[in-house]
């Protein structure tokens, strides 16, 4: 049974979550991410495709090669990097947001590193590039962040006329 608390907790979780998602113009299926512990798992399978397919891939691509994913067709022309690292920087504001409330970063490559030490999710070095050339993924106030899902959704429709 979930005391009032943990559902308070969770309803906060999935509210900053889909939040920042929406501001950013990224599509969210809710049942991949819905709480925190569904949303770093999705995360876990979303970073193993991405490991092995490599930067350059789009979310069709993932959902492809992977199981598990098949809901996250409503973002398939969308960069895998780019979507992973919108759902890493969502998963940070959302889990500071439901236990401190504050949805601040001091930094984004610190907040990186320190949530992913304490939910021992291995994000790799490539994430970690991608977070700091962008960093209106955590960053509320940047006037780049309306236009990222736009910049992001461009290039890789882009990139399947030209293939």
């Amino acid at each position: 049974m979930i005391d009032s608390e943990d559902a308070m907790a969770c309803a906060s979780f999935s509210k900053a979550f889909e939040g920042n998602m929406n501001a950013l113009g990224m599509p969210i299926p809710t049942s991949l991410f819905g709480t925190a512990q569904t949303a770093t798992g999705t995360l876990t399978a979303i970073l193993a495709g991405f490991r092995t397919l490599g930067p350059g891939t789009t979310v069709a691509e993932l959902i492809g090669a992977t199981t598990g994913l098949e809901m996250l067709g409503v973002a398939d022309t969308f960069l895998a990097s780019a979507y992973a690292g919108v759902v890493i920087g969502s998963l940070i504001l959302a889990s500071e947001t439901s236990t401190v409330g504050s949805s601040t970063a001091v930094s984004v490559q610190s907040s990186v590193r320190n949530w992913s030490f304490s939910h021992r999710v291995q994000i790799p070095a490539s994430m970690h590039v991608f977070l700091a050339r962008n960093p209106e993924v955590m960053d509320a106030n940047s006037p780049r962040r309306p236009s990222f899902g736009f910049r992001y959704r461009t290039r890789s429709a882009a990139r399947k006329e030209i293939a």
